[in-house]
């Protein structure tokens, strides 16, 4: 049977490390302050913990909706390596339709170096896209978009990655479904011209703060959203870490701050978040409801180290968090 949801763009495998041994310094640049962390040149450090977890965007997204009961596949390219056996593995066991994945000797399975420090949940991140970039127009079959109802994409840097995805929207939008984007810094950046295309054919855009900075050029909030909806984007999300998350649907406004608890890792917290403001839209919440939705799956995903794990198994246990648990939120109109 066809899937209901189809994602394109990252399946990576993630190794993260602990470090202490490392310098962290800020420059401040008017109003921004700019972080880094640096390793002393030419000194070894040592790694005080090591772990192989699968992720990237598109896989996680796949994942999650996959865990709350829609019927989601990942199409994308892998290599023919120990990663890619990793990360099939656990998307099959969570239930992602893998019929349309691709693997090829040509190129490695993407794989991300996550260097997390002593000084809070932030990481930095080496990432290579392999085989993930690889991904043709003529990889995207038509006939698996036949009971569509979400199409998500992530990332893809390449010309032919982006016409891949362009591809699979307008197979979206023909069928009926709907388009998810959850564009990365590495599309806005990289490939401006793309990043502003897909983002103008999607129905719904999720990305942080930062991501929504840089591709709008503006500062404040209210003026990011207002770019998106000039776009023609039908629902907007930006999420701002501990600050919490603001989303509007063209007439309202709904600002919601973080569940309260323990946070141990924030990797994948993002794609947990669209995760939810996904199903949430197909099943027509509100956006009050919606906000909770995916502000619980963020949370949900960050209280445990890697990506996908302490997420709920159901649409039922979700909302049952949502129900039990409480946040702050403020409603307004958009102006």
């Amino acid at each position: 049977m066809n899937p209901e949801l189809i994602t394109i763009g990252s399946c990576t495998l993630d190794c993260m490390l602990q470090v202490k041994d490392i310098l962290r310094f800020e420059l401040f640049d008017k109003e921004i302050v700019k972080k880094y962390t640096a390793i002393e040149y030419s000194r070894k450090l040592n790694v005080d913990g090591v772990l192989f977890v699968p992720g990237g965007s598109a896989a996680n997204i796949a994942s999650n909706c996959a865990m709350l009961g829609l019927k989601s596949a990942y199409l994308g390219i892998l290599g023919n390596d120990f990663s890619a056996s990793i990360c099939l593995d656990d998307m099959k066991k969570r239930g992602v339709d893998l019929s349309s994945v691709i693997q090829t000797d040509d190129d490695c399975t993407a794989f991300s170096v996550i260097l997390k420090t002593e000084w809070g949940k932030d990481r930095s991140i080496l990432a290579y896209k392999g085989a993930n970039n690889m991904l043709k127009p003529e990889d995207v079959k038509a006939d698996i978009f036949q009971n569509i109802k979400a199409f998500a994409w992530t990332s893809l840097t390449t010309e032919s990655g982006c016409r891949a995805i362009e591809k699979a929207l307008t197979l979206t939008l023909e069928n009926g479904g709907k388009v998810f984007a959850a564009p990365s810094m590495s599309i806005i950046k990289n490939n401006p011209k793309w990043a502003k295309i897909l983002i103008s054919n999607s129905n719904v855009v999720s990305l942080n703060k930062e991501e929504a900075q840089e591709f709008t050029g503006e500062t404040n909030l209210v003026h990011m959203i207002h770019t998106f909806l000039d776009l023609g984007i039908k629902l907007i999300s930006i999420t701002d870490g501990p600050n919490g998350s603001i989303i509007s649907d063209g007439k309202h406004i709904m600002n919601s701050s973080i569940y309260e608890g323990p946070v141990e890792d924030t990797t994948g917290a993002g794609d947990a978040f669209l995760s939810g403001l996904l199903i949430s839209h197909l099943n027509e919440f509100s956006l009050e409801k919606s906000s909770k939705m995916a502000t619980a799956m963020s949370y949900l995903e960050s209280k445990e180290i890697g990506v996908r794990e302490g997420l709920p198994n159901s649409l039922r246990e979700l909302e049952d968090f949502v129900d039990n648990n409480e946040i702050k939120q403020k409603a307004s109109q958009i102006v």
